[in-house]
């Protein structure tokens, strides 16, 4: 059964008709009309398939050509659902019944297809699903950068050529934030609008109060008057070159105020925007409208929660002859996991000095929060009673007070340049490193439970560093990143180990650069503590001109009185004088005469005025005690007496017990200069 052209045309709907092979050899009237095209009076079917083929969305021309190969195949009845470009370029979708004409041999003569619109119901079913998968996108980041770039990706190419996003800064402007080109040659012009105010300053604020009454705005065909009218004078050019035909705008409104808009534009494309356009559309913005400004929000706490943390950090790291220290901090690589990684050093006004570094369980700006108060903790204690497990405990009840749902791993040690003695303690920290002069590394034996896990009991355990060498603490992120923690810790000890990092300028970012070679996708924080050596550093008692050293036997008197007035006579050369110089001595007389009465033996005093407070250190072999600053209950007695007229007379004084035996007094002289 053959249709003639009369026919064929008065079917209401788009159809054509084709050969036994599925070779296209009429239109009908309907088709014409639909794709815009003239209907010739004669057509090869070489031309007609090049017609259906250019007419047929770029996405469905290959399924359709194989679909409708294969259903002539099987002889029979079947359908296809396509896309066909309409006369204005806007693509909609039909579902396509093709049925065989006639049969010869038990084959079809010809055969029809009947066209029927069904974009309505097709877009309706998409547009469910493309909004929910828009949904999905928008909520997989709280990077702003990244919430901006993933929206316009949504809409270009499919509902535009170009489009760009304008969000109202502090100064109530509309500026253009992100744009993207469907065309990578246009690319570049379009980002020229990032950052910059692309309206003409006197109709933006029409624009601004226009967008404000919550109103999309469709511009069907736009001129270069329009353009010249709208566009900044810097940026006319550039949006010339983008040749912008019709533009869509719709506001971006979230909880009950507009925070910017979302332009679109069609250039390229021979299609418009109209009415239809804006369910969709207007759908899409509600939910990015949350989005931006959830990640607006976001990027503004961490922001405040980074600007907490540097301001948590030290300022600067202590100053001591023959030790150098460095430090870093670094972000994660995903910014939206800021935590609450720290690390401190400060110097007591004995010499000595205190470490601490941890990490806060958890991100963002009440990590920081926490990480702010325990650092303040410690360093509170520290000035008080500068014991390592006395800090810990102190943070440990702090935090189980405030913050009982958090834990904390932290590490302190209070390091003594006299001796190089460290007295550590750690709250389930990853244990330092420490490398020798030849290059050997060896780790601290430091456990416990961490900070918010702690219990009552625990001891502080001590080492003497080498008189040349590194020690390395370090928060988990600088060993975790590839996720195994053996191996990141066998890779941090052959970086600690390469004389090219230990002895750099800064030790601490060259061993983060060299076991993070990728970055790091949690914080990171290094400190490094590097003893340059006796033959640098010329020991630690005579570091400066005002400092000295003194070591003889406690039977020794010549030598006792020889270091008395040598002390003197430094105070003086120093500017001490009068009382103050007096109160000096008595200290020296007391300390020496404790050690000659109690510690018999070897005697070496420190003088160090490096600093401007002066410092004086006795040590001695003898069995070591605890420091109890308080009149003895026997006024009569002699026992106890000397060391409370020294405490009583400097503006710090300790006694601790040393490493390898015997007592460390250390006693803060006054001055007067504070």
């Amino acid at each position: 059964m053959l249709f003639r052209a009369s026919e064929i045309d008065a079917i209401p709907q788009v159809a054509w008709i084709a050969t036994s092979a599925g070779r296209i050899r009429r239109f009908n009237r309907q088709w014409y009309e639909y794709a815009g095209l003239r209907r010739p009076a004669r057509a090869s079917s070489d031309r007609l398939e090049r017609q259906w083929s250019a007419t047929i969305h770029r996405d469905d021309r290959r399924f359709g050509r194989r679909a409708l190969r294969d259903g002539i195949a099987g002889g029979e009845a079947f359908t296809l659902e396509l896309r066909f470009r309409r006369a204005d370029g806007v693509p909609r979708w039909f579902r396509v019944a093709v049925s065989p004409l006639g049969l010869s041999q038990q084959r079809a003569t010809g055969w029809l297809a009947l066209c029927t619109d069904i974009d309505d119901y097709k877009r309706q079913g998409q547009q469910f699903a493309f909004i929910a998968k828009a949904g999905e996108v928008l909520a997989e980041s709280l990077d702003l950068q990244a919430t901006l770039e993933r929206l316009l990706a949504i809409i270009v190419p499919e509902f535009g050529d170009w489009a760009a996003i304008d969000l109202f800064d502090e100064y109530d402007r509309l500026e253009t934030v992100a744009a993207i080109h469907a065309d990578p040659r246009k690319l570049v012009l379009a980002e020229c609008l990032v950052g910059r105010y692309n309206h003409d300053p006197k109709v933006e604020p029409h624009i601004a109060a226009f967008l404000r009454k919550n109103q999309p705005l469709i511009l069907r065909e736009i001129g270069d008057a329009q353009i010249e009218k709208a566009a900044a004078p810097d940026l006319l050019e550039v949006i010339r070159a983008l040749a912008p035909r019709s533009a869509v705008t719709i506001p971006l409104r979230t909880r009950g105020r507009t925070i910017g808009s979302l332009v679109a534009y069609w250039a390229e494309t021979p299609r418009r925007y109209a009415s239809e356009d804006l369910p969709l559309l207007c759908e899409l913005t509600k939910r990015a409208a949350v989005a931006i400004e959830n990640a607006r929000l976001y990027e503004r706490e961490r922001e405040i929660a980074a600007q907490f943390q540097r301001a948590a950090l030290p300022i600067s790291l202590p100053q001591v002859a023959g030790i150098r220290f460095s430090g870093i901090y670094v972000p994660a690589n995903d910014r939206e996991l800021l935590g609450g990684d720290w690390y401190d050093a400060l110097r007591l006004s004995d010499g000595r000095i205190v470490i601490s570094i941890g990490d806060v369980a958890g991100t963002g700006l009440a990590a920081a929060v926490i990480m702010s108060s325990m650092r303040q903790v410690i360093r509170g204690v520290a000035q008080v009673y500068p014991d390592p497990v006395a800090m810990l405990d102190a943070a440990d009840r702090t935090l189980k007070t405030e913050y009982p749902e958090t834990f904390v791993t932290a590490f302190v040690g209070v390091f003594d340049p006299v001796t190089r003695a460290l007295s550590y303690a750690s709250a389930g920290h990853p244990t330092p490193l420490i490398r020798d002069h030849r290059g050997e590394v060896t780790t601290l034996d430091a456990i416990g439970l961490p900070l918010g896990l702690r219990v009552r009991g625990e001891t502080a355990a001590s080492t003497i560093l080498p008189e040349s060498g590194l020690v390395v603490f370090y928060t988990d992120g600088l060993i975790e990143a590839e996720h195994d923690v053996i191996e990141g810790l066998e890779r941090l000890a052959r970086a600690t180990a390469r004389p090219e990092v230990a002895e750099s300028a800064n030790p601490a970012d060259a061993l983060y650069r060299a076991v993070l070679q990728s970055g790091n996708a949690d914080d990171v924080v290094v400190l490094t503590l590097r003893l340059e050596g006796a033959a640098e550093r010329s020991s630690y008692a005579i570091a400066g001109p005002r400092s000295r050293r003194w070591a003889f036997d406690s039977g020794d008197i010549s030598a006792a009185h020889g270091a008395r007035h040598s002390f003197v006579a430094t105070l003086r050369d120093g500017g001490l004088r009068g009382d103050r110089l007096d109160t000096a001595e008595l200290v020296f007389g007391e300390l020496l005469g404790n050690v000659v009465r109690y510690a018999p033996g070897p005697i070496e005093i420190f003088f160090d005025w490096s600093d401007p407070t002066p410092v004086l250190h006795v040590l001695d072999r003898g069995p070591g005690f605890a420091l109890a600053p308080k009149l003895p209950s026997d006024l009569l007695s002699e026992r106890g007496r000397g060391l409370y007229i020294v405490w009583s007379l400097t503006d710090d004084f300790n006694v601790t017990q040393r490493h390898d035996g015997g007592s460390h007094a250390r006693a803060v002289l006054s001055t007067g200069s504070s």
